[in-house]
């Protein structure tokens, strides 16, 4: 089965994550859809913005715990999985291309970080978000350079994970997690502007400005 469908059209490559039935889980397999489509889009020159979606209400539930725990006599591949991811992220944070994160539904673990690694965070009010990892024993590594201070305040940060609270849209917004809320039924208007605004722009200096704000992070994600 194909884990990520993907299209370009007028400058815009859209990835679709296509197994929402079963939360979009991240293993090994949907891991590389994920980054050839993220890195296709990058160095396709008739991209100039990059929108990664849900087929459903399950944005993203995190890695795939099954999968890891199947690989358990493999660590070496359940390790390669958790360093794709790794990489991925990087891939997404590190794009001179605007990268919108679109939301429609659930967002847990490290579907956290996948939103939190792109520039812009758009969400519908029925979307919630989840810091679950804590309640599995494990600790949100990977996530946390991409919450810590660059999206949320430390104290925030360390709450909501300690806590493993669901985040409501419009709490989210209020703390900074993601950057517009809409109703469902607005949702694609939405989005359509802020594309808008992006079209507008030079995308060389949409590259550089990304490439400027890196350098001025206190923190190294490399």
């Amino acid at each position: 089965m194909a884990y990520v469908e993907y299209y370009v059209e007028a400058g815009l490559a859209v990835i679709t994550l296509a197994d929402s039935s079963n939360g979009n889980k991240l293993n090994f397999n949907s891991l590389s859809e994920l980054r050839k489509c993220v890195n296709n889009s990058i160095s396709d020159n008739d991209v100039r913005v990059i929108i990664i979606r849900s087929n459903g209400e399950n944005y993203c539930l995190g890695m795939d715990l099954v999968f890891l725990q199947d690989q358990g006599k493999d660590e070496k591949l359940a390790q390669e999985a958790i360093n794709l991811y790794g990489d991925l992220l990087l891939d997404i944070f590190h794009s001179p291309k605007p990268v919108i994160s679109l939301i429609n539904g659930k967002v847990k673990a490290g579907g956290i970080g996948l939103i939190a690694a792109c520039d812009i965070i758009i969400a519908s009010e029925k979307s919630s978000f989840e810091l679950s990892e804590v309640l599995f024993g494990l600790l949100p590594a990977n996530v946390l350079p991409f919450i810590f201070s660059l999206r949320l305040s430390p104290q925030k940060a360390r709450y909501i994970i300690l806590t493993a609270k669901q985040v409501s849209a419009e709490e989210a917004k209020s703390i900074g997690m993601i950057d517009e809320v809409f109703s469902e039924d607005k949702l694609e208007r939405g989005v359509k502007k802020v594309l808008k605004s992006l079209f507008r722009s030079s995308p060389k200096a949409i590259a550089k400005t990304k490439e400027f704000t890196y350098s001025m992070l206190s923190k190294s994600f490399t």
